[in-house]
């Protein structure tokens, strides 16, 4: 059975890599042509959600998108009890400074669902289905993880790298607050601006959301896999 293609796309919060791999998802289903074997399943970080309660949410959070914040398990602002919080990172070193700068905590089953999440890719890709993976790797150990995952599945791996300027990841946050899912506080995507890209993971291909638009994106990740020679993939990790 030929390797699985798993196209590992990272970046900070709000650079746009949601709607990226949505694009490039609609472009590689359509030139699969309905071939089983050719399609691509879309999975991604913020997957955890759709795996917990959202009495699980952070106060912080909830009360942001003005929900109903005594629904919550969580009785106060990191108790443990919420599946993550946001943490301020202000007063840490990074290449922007200033405040808010807000960093993703999660709590012990926040990290278990991750852990499970980056297993299931895995095996997903063991099967032989091909991957888009949305993530944001704030944490090297996130990162060593799904690198792991992907090595024993055997994939060939197309690593992605979506950059973007702090005045347009600030702006596009800022325009987020429209009480759902998709909200997110301020500070977020300066923090992990720093950190998302800072653990030295080598990119078969870099795209920058505040120079270029979507479809180019798509298009330069699309001949970075044509590139490769050995066909639609890239090298295997860790090879």
């Amino acid at each position: 059975m030929t390797a699985a293609l798993a196209i590992l796309v990272n970046g900070p919060s709000s650079s746009g890599k949601t709607t990226l791999c949505r694009a490039l998802q609609d472009h590689l289903t359509e030139l699969s042509d309905g071939d089983p074997a050719a399609a691509f399943g879309l999975v991604a970080f913020d997957d955890i959600l759709l795996l917990l309660s959202d009495r699980l949410f952070p106060s912080s959070l909830v009360t942001l998108q003005g929900g109903d914040i005594h629904r919550l398990i969580s009785r106060a602002p990191h108790d443990g009890r919420a599946a993550w919080e946001y943490v301020d990172d202000s007063q840490a070193a990074g290449k922007h400074g200033g405040s808010p700068r807000l960093r993703l905590e999660l709590n012990p089953l926040g990290r278990r669902v991750l852990t499970g999440l980056h297993r299931s890719w895995g095996q997903h890709l063991a099967l032989g289905t091909n991957l888009i993976i949305d993530h944001f790797l704030q944490e090297q150990e996130w990162q060593e993880d799904v690198l792991a995952q992907l090595r024993a599945s055997g994939a060939r791996v197309v690593l992605v790298g979506v950059h973007c300027s702090l005045a347009e990841l600030e702006q596009r946050e800022s325009g987020r607050g429209d009480g759902g899912l998709e909200e997110r506080p301020l500070g977020l995507a300066r923090r992990s601006d720093e950190l998302c890209h800072a653990h030295g993971l080598a990119y078969d291909v870099t795209v920058d959301t505040s120079l270029e638009p979507t479809a180019a994106s798509v298009l330069r990740i699309l001949e970075q896999l044509q590139a490769s020679p050995r066909g639609p993939g890239a090298t295997v990790v860790g090879s």
